[in-house]
């Protein structure tokens, strides 16, 4: 069964591919859409989608929507996403070949698993695939390397999963955000 796809996820598909490109990656990791899920609250959303768009309006207003959930997250769970994209670059490795700039970029098996997941959120939330459904995903996926740079930040990855199904679940129910708390629920 295959959910359908918002444009914001595909937005993070192909952040996490640049960043695999950048790390000469021969596949897309799982650690490379946490890469991509922590720059994309940091980009500046209006320049990515192009102005003669024929659904510029109803585009862009998804991606404010979506990144802002994203960053609803990191800000509730204490979570610096640029310190954690530079530290994780650092620690991941970097392929002995690159691929070429014309050749497909694949998604691993772990990522492929990883979206299933992401899909499964979706299809139990109501929605079609959003990036926080790939953030959830990701929180309850095991890799070596995003795994270590939480362990070093301090980060409790725990409490980002709860973070995480609670910006899904109760944005259904409510039509809200968690946009108004603070670490662990206190204003």
């Amino acid at each position: 069964m295959s959910a359908e796809m918002s444009e914001s996820l595909v937005l993070i598909w192909r952040i996490a591919e640049l960043h695999a490109r950048k790390l000469h990656a021969e596949k897309i990791e799982p650690h490379h859409l946490l890469l991509a899920l922590a720059k994309c609250v940091d980009l500046d959303l209006t320049t990515l989608v192009p102005t003669d768009a024929p659904n510029h309006d109803e585009l862009l207003e998804q991606l404010l929507r979506e990144v802002r959930r994203i960053r609803t997250v990191f800000r509730v769970g204490d979570f610096d996403a640029r310190t954690f994209r530079r530290r994780l670059r650092k620690v991941a490795p970097e392929a002995r070949f690159a691929m070429g700039d014309g050749e497909i970029l694949h998604r691993s098996a772990a990522t492929k698993k990883l979206f299933l997941e992401a899909q499964h959120f979706a299809e139990l939330s109501g929605q079609i695939v959003y990036p926080v459904h790939l953030l959830l995903a990701s929180l309850f996926t095991r890799d070596q390397y995003s795994d270590e740079v939480m362990r070093e930040l301090g980060i409790d990855k725990k409490y980002l999963q709860e973070i995480a199904k609670r910006e899904i679940f109760t944005t259904k129910s409510t039509g809200g955000s968690l946009g108004g708390e603070t670490k662990r629920g206190r204003n």
